[in-house]
């Protein structure tokens, strides 16, 4: 939010308005990522790569709270184009408490399974596209390319094993 408006509620008059000052937030926690290699496929463009991006951390946001035992709002997932970083496209997976409570040591311990995992909920989910079952909704992607596609093919330039 960076303005106010200040409306009358009968009239909709418009009786002021102005900037709003807040400070950034931020909080100390502990986080997991995975980063993709430098050079990925020539053929990928950055829409492709944008879209891939976002349908793991959608994947990932449902499946690594199975492994973790916890609420889905216990943690959250983030994806960066090109990481400051790591110079990097990478997906970071972090706990959602100040100073961590040991969810994303335990993603590292778990990072095989869980990228199967993922790998597996995509393959064998029923939709043609995408679907908030997996690689989330449609109309969060751009372009016109399949995003389920996609995704499984950024996730395959991962090491895994």
């Amino acid at each position: 939010v960076t303005m106010f408006k200040k409306i009358k509620f009968y009239t909709h008059e418009n009786i002021g308005s102005g900037p709003v000052n807040l400070p950034e937030t931020s909080m100390h926690t502990t986080s997991y990522w995975i980063s993709f290699p430098e050079e990925l496929p020539e053929d990928m463009t950055q829409t492709d790569i944008q879209n891939g991006l976002l349908g793991l951390s959608n994947v990932l946001s449902n499946s690594a709270p199975i492994f973790l035992m916890c609420d889905p709002r216990d943690i959250s997932v983030v994806y960066q184009v090109k990481s400051p970083f790591t110079q990097r496209s990478t997906i970071y997976i972090y706990d959602n408490y100040p100073g961590g409570v040991g969810f994303s040591d335990k993603l590292f311990e778990l990072h095989k399974e869980i990228l199967m995992t993922a790998e597996e909920m995509i393959k064998h989910c029923g939709c043609e596209e995408g679907c908030p079952s997996c690689v989330g909704p449609l109309n969060e992607f751009s372009g016109s390319g399949n995003p389920k596609e996609t995704t499984l093919r950024l996730l395959n330039l991962i090491d895994k094993y």
